[in-house]
Formats: C-alpha cells, sequence, structure tokens
C-alpha cells in the first residue's frame, strides 16, 4: 500500500511517501521558508526517488491540526486537491496525533514488546499567549484473547490498537488544563509529550510528582507519522472524500480576534 504524508501545521514543511510499512522517500524543508513555494517542488524531488507515480497511491494522509493557521490550510488544500485530481480517498490525523504516536515507542513495520509503563498518554502543544492544545489517549495491553495468531509477547499492532483517544484535542489556558487534569487523573501514571509538556515540565512535575514522566525532543509534527497513521487509518476503513476533510481550527486567528475587537 502507497500513501503520500503532508505535514505543514508546524514550522518545517514535511512530505513522506510511504509503502509497506516504511518510509520510501521523506523529505523536510527548513524553519523559515516558505512552505506554499516548496510543496510542489518537494512532491516533484520525492517521487523521483520512487519506482511509482502519484496515480499508483492508494490514499493521501495530511496533517488537519491544530498549527499554525496558514499552514494548515496549505496542507490541508494540496491534499484536497491531489485527492480530487487522482481520484483517491483522504485521510486526516491531528498534530496531537502524531506528537502522540511519535513519543509512544510504536516501533513501525516491526515485530516488538510494547513496554509502555504509563496508564496515559497526554499531548501538550504550545498554543502561545499561556494557551496549550491538549489531547490524551489511554494505553492497553493486548490480552491472549485479542492477539490473534501473534507469538506471545510480541505484537504487530498499530498505535490506535494500543491506545484509545479519551480526550479529544481542545485548547485550554496552562493553568485551567492544570487544575482539569489534577481532578481527572489523581491516580494514574502520565507520560507528557509536546512543546508545551517541555516548557510547563517544572509545573507539571510539581503537580504530579513521580506520576509524571516526559519525552524530550519531541516538539513538532513529524511526515513521517502523518503517514504511518494515514497507513493505519486506511486499513481500518477511516477514510474520507475530499471535500469532507476540513482544517481543525481551535482558535479564531488573530486577524479574526482583531476584527472580533474592532466590531
Amino acid at each position: 500500500m502507497k500513501v503520500l504524508g503532508i505535514e505543514s501545521t508546524g514550522s518545517r514543511l514535511g512530505v513522506c511517501l510511504w509503502e509497506d510499512f516504511r518510509v520510501r522517500a521523506a523529505k523536510t524543508v527548513a524553519e523559515g521558508d516558505s512552505h506554499s513555494e516548496h510543496l510542489l517542488p518537494t512532491l516533484h524531488d520525492l517521487f523521483k526517488k520512487v519506482p511509482w507515480t502519484p496515480q499508483d497511491l492508494d490514499v493521501v494522509a495530511v496533517d488537519v491540526g491544530p498549527g499554525r493557521f496558514t499552514g494548515i490550510r496549505l496542507g490541508v488544500s494540496a491534499a484536497r486537491t491531489l485527492s480530487f485530481i487522482l481520484q483517491k480517498p483522504l485521510v486526516e490525523v491531528t498534530s496531537l496525533e502524531t506528537l502522540a504516536a511519535s513519543g509512544s515507542g510504536w516501533q513501525t513495520g516491526k515485530s516488538f514488546v510494547w513496554n509502555f509503563r504509563e496508564d496515559m498518554l497526554c499531548v501538550l502543544m504550545d498554543a502561545l499567549r499561556g494557551d496549550v492544545y491538549m489531547a490524551v489517549w489511554r494505553f492497553h495491553k493486548v490480552t491472549e484473547k485479542n492477539r490473534r495468531g501473534v507469538p506471545s509477547g510480541r505484537s504487530y499492532h498499530t498505535f490506535g490498537h494500543h491506545f484509545k483517544l479519551v480526550h479529544a484535542p481542545t485548547l485550554f489556558p496552562f493553568d485551567r488544563f492544570l487544575d482539569f487534569f489534577q481532578n481527572c487523573f489523581q491516580a494514574q501514571s502520565l507520560l507528557f509529550v509536546g512543546s508545551a509538556a517541555n516548557r510547563y515540565r517544572k509545573e507539571l512535575s510539581k503537580a504530579f510528582g513521580r506520576r509524571a514522566r516526559f519525552v524530550p525532543g519531541i516538539s513538532e509534527p513529524d511526515p513521517h507519522w502523518v503517514a504511518a497513521l494515514g497507513s493505519e487509518k486506511f486499513f481500518r476503513r477511516e477514510m474520507k472524500s475530499f471535500n469532507q476533510v476540513r482544517p481543525l481550527y481551535l482558535r479564531p486567528s488573530y486577524a479574526e480576534e482583531a476584527a472580533a475587537k474592532a466590531r
């Protein structure tokens, strides 16, 4: 199965071509460069590195946000256009999902022991002005009943098999998030991932003590995980047509806020 993954919600533009559970070609454009100027040349360069064409794709996967407004619009518009022209289905993933997959220990395309020690996986992205984007997943182990022929102690299963979303992506002021989280998760162990988890590590450690653990170095979505999650969702038949996919904006843009104040 062949997947095109597009990531444009952060400071870097990334594109990944994925086939048979692994990356075939990928490229990330450095921070500061214009996403709109580099998306088509990047796609052209990557398809020259694989022995197949855009028409051979099975699905297009795109990060719909949250993130930078201009980048989200560009990525979603490009994915919808490709889906329409090539007549391929679309899979949407969120920025928070890609960060969760990146920090979960998922080894794509491999049989491995999934040693996830915490009860909950919490992704926190910095939304600026004291706000955070938040989503939470609960981890559950594979039992012998649902292992279905997989060798004992091993798992071929993907992120969505082990992690169930328990709180959808939401925008919170950090102080309000902290109060909410302390009330909801009073005994569970927690793994924090994302740019805001790094920024507020001191406050989170004070609030949750030994129950909190952190994954350093993961701050922005990666096109590899957009493609990997797109492949997984394709097999679960979680696909949409080009006109069903919409950007995930969890807050108004600065221009919309300024217009509202002016009114």
